[in-house]
């Protein structure tokens, strides 16, 4: 499944699309709903888009975390779709921060020695002329920023580590 980052207006929505067997059937992950889709075949006029039967009704679905899953039938979540579900043992709190996606880092929002809550903005990544604010998924001092603005990355680069205890 892919996942795409959209803003409209000032709200930012994370939309997970899936493309079935049949090429013209896909699977939409929007608002944490599960929609079975069709596009139905029109005749190509410039500028023309095509419309979009549903199949099957939405389904609840759990919000998307940093790295989408696979799309199978969840209990809902209410928590933010940027977030990933909180652990509650210490040890496996991540002790650095990755880019989600390549970018440009338009935005650094901590320094080394910031305390921060889980959820904090940490950077703005900007990704296809989207910006997507890059989150804490902990709480903890940053111990080292590895980004400045304006720096290219690549997916699973290293932006930041958190201090050890």
């Amino acid at each position: 499944m892919k996942s795409y980052t959209i803003t409209i207006g000032n709200q930012t929505h994370i939309i997970g699309i899936q493309e079935l067997d049949d090429p013209d059937r896909f699977r939409v992950l929007a608002g944490g709903k599960v929609y079975e889709l069709r596009i139905v075949d029109v005749e190509e006029h410039e500028g023309e888009i095509p419309s979009i039967e549903v199949i099957e009704a939405a389904k609840e679905q759990p919000a998307l975390a940093h790295k989408p899953p696979e799309l199978l039938p969840k209990a809902p979540s209410s928590r933010p779709p940027d977030l990933p579900e909180p652990d509650k043992t210490l040890d496996s709190l991540p002790d650095e921060v990755h880019a989600p996606m390549p970018g440009v880092i338009l935005e650094v929002s901590v320094s080394p020695g910031d305390q921060v809550q889980r959820g904090d903005q940490l950077f703005v990544l900007e990704a296809m002329k989207m910006k997507n604010p890059i989150r804490s998924p902990r709480e903890g001092i940053v111990a080292q920023v590895f980004v400045q603005e304006g720096q290219n990355v690549n997916f699973d680069d290293l932006l930041l580590r958190y201090r050890e205890g």
